[in-house]
């Protein structure tokens, strides 16, 4: 499967194979542009390709053949003849697909326009910083907030720069309200010091037939363990500090919406399951399958899931999200926070305040019923 993988509305990186994530949150409604004039030739061209890769590279290869079957199925009617532009093509091929089995990541996407880029040809105006606000935010408790995981190598060196000028805080709270997805290397900054023994946090499956292409996820902290056939398993392993870091000793908290999706998700599982973090605000947004995007006729292209993602021992959040410690409205979830930490209620409100993420908090669409 040749893929581009999707790391922001309009940036891609090659790479065979990378960990599935959504596009980071808009800081403010992006005006919406005419999606452009297409011959239909074309966009049935894009289905009956799409047909063949999920056949091909789907994580479940039961659930692939259905989809596959149901595309063909739809083309055949003629369902896809005479879309009003490539937009609703693109929106009527998700929802067929959506209806054969909910997927947090499957959908097809209509040629893309081009987006406004900030200075220098960088990163589209309308998103936000990937790390943002990170400083003690009262005494003894430091904050951050991720927008996504995109493995930026200055990223990552703030990111450790923050945990180190930092490493007497009793508390830590990182906040993935508006997180939409990524890769691994930020928690790889972050595990080796909250962590005292070395364990795996995580078990992602990648299909085989796609492994065996594109060859495994590129992350260092991955290794290869026996699996079913049809499978490439890979465990998310943590190797702590030495000597071990004081981050080991400190309270953590996990902010999250039903917005925080994909890797932060795997964030929020490791938490969870190793009882390392507090997971505070509401059900995430259930996107436990990683992907590549895959280029079709036309400038269409489709996010395809080719893996799964796990706790050791446990399931995965794929359509049901993962459940917060203590429930809270996402807007009020640093308020929680902090007044447990001892903060005067009327200084929690005023951080809360001017610590609120600009973009969305809601959930990306409708659970299924």
């Amino acid at each position: 499967m040749r893929s581009r993988f999707l790391v922001a509305a309009g940036l891609t990186m090659a790479a065979p194979l990378m960990m599935a994530q959504s596009s980071p949150t808009p800081a403010a409604p992006v005006p919406a542009t005419e999606a452009p004039a297409f011959p239909p030739a074309i966009g049935k061209e894009a289905v009956t390709k799409l047909a063949g890769e999920i056949e091909a590279n789907f994580v479940f290869p039961d659930v692939a053949k259905r989809y596959a079957a149901r595309l063909r199925e739809r083309l055949a009617a003629g369902a896809y003849d005479a879309p009003a532009d490539a937009a609703a093509l693109a929106q009527l091929v998700t929802a067929d697909l959506q209806a054969v089995a909910p997927d947090g990541h499957l959908r097809m996407h209509p040629p893309r326009q081009p987006l406004a880029s900030g200075p220098a040809g960088g990163a589209p105006r309308d998103y936000p910083p990937l790390m943002e606000q990170a400083g003690m935010i009262a005494p003894g408790i430091a904050f951050v907030r991720f927008n996504a995981f995109m493995g930026d190598p200055k990223i990552l060196k703030d990111f450790a720069a923050f945990l180190d000028a930092n490493a007497g805080a009793r508390t830590l709270i990182i906040d993935a309200r508006t997180h939409g997805g990524g890769g691994l290397e930020e928690m790889d900054v972050l595990f080796p010091r909250i962590f005292t023994r070395a364990q795996p946090v995580m078990v992602m499956d990648t299909r085989a037939s796609v492994a065996e292409q594109g060859g495994p996820l590129p992350f260092a902290s991955l290794v290869k363990v026996d699996a079913p056939k049809e499978f490439h398993r890979a465990e998310h392993r943590v190797t702590p500090a030495s000597p071990v870091s004081p981050w080991s000793k400190a309270k953590i908290y996990y902010l999250i919406s039903g917005r925080t999706g994909s890797a932060a998700e795997h964030l929020a599982m490791v938490f969870k399951g190793t009882g390392r973090g507090t997971l505070v605000g509401v059900t995430t947004a259930g996107a436990g399958h990683y992907g590549g995007t895959m280029d079709l006729p036309g400038g269409f292209s489709a996010f395809i899931p080719f893996g799964r993602s796990y706790f050791p021992g446990g399931d995965g959040w794929e359509q049901v999200g993962v459940q917060p410690d203590i429930a809270v409205a996402p807007e009020r979830a640093l308020v929680d926070v902090l007044v447990r930490e001892g903060v005067a209620p009327d200084q929690a409100e005023a951080l809360s305040a001017s610590h609120m993420p600009k973009g969305s908090m809601e959930h990306r669409q409708p659970r299924p019923r």
